[in-house]
């Protein structure tokens, strides 16, 4: 198993999904029970909040491109972390920031995000 590779065309995809405005298809890449803890707003759980924040925040950079790099990675049996950095351009104001996701390996072998974490550079 590649978690490098895994994890850079989990982004690929991820990134796809943000930039054309789909919050669903981007809560298709969390557990049913992730907990997102956003930056400024109250920690929710379920794939139905995940959406809900995402459809906001995906509003909110309508037009913008958003990226990932990824920093670090860890793999422990059937849990993963990624450490990486974030960032949303061309659009007004622009977003930059860093996140911790923590993934776990579904039945079908697949990975996805349990508890994510990320919050801005930008004041």
């Amino acid at each position: 198993m590649n978690m490098e590779k895994i994890l850079n065309e989990f982004d690929e995809a991820y990134n796809k999904a943000f930039n054309a405005g789909d919050a669903k298809a981007c809560a298709a890449f969390f557990t049913e029970d992730v907990m997102l803890l956003p930056p400024g707003e109250p920690m929710t759980r379920g794939r139905k909040a995940f959406e809900d924040t995402y459809r906001s925040r995906i509003d909110e950079n309508t037009g913008g491109t958003h990226t990932n790099e990824l920093i670090d990675y860890g793999v422990e049996g059937d849990m993963a972390y990624q450490v990486g950095s974030y960032a949303i351009e061309d659009t007004d104001p622009p977003e930059k920031g860093k996140f911790v996701n923590i993934l776990k390996r579904q039945n079908d072998g697949s990975w996805k995000v349990k508890v994510s974490i990320f919050n801005s550079d930008l004041p």
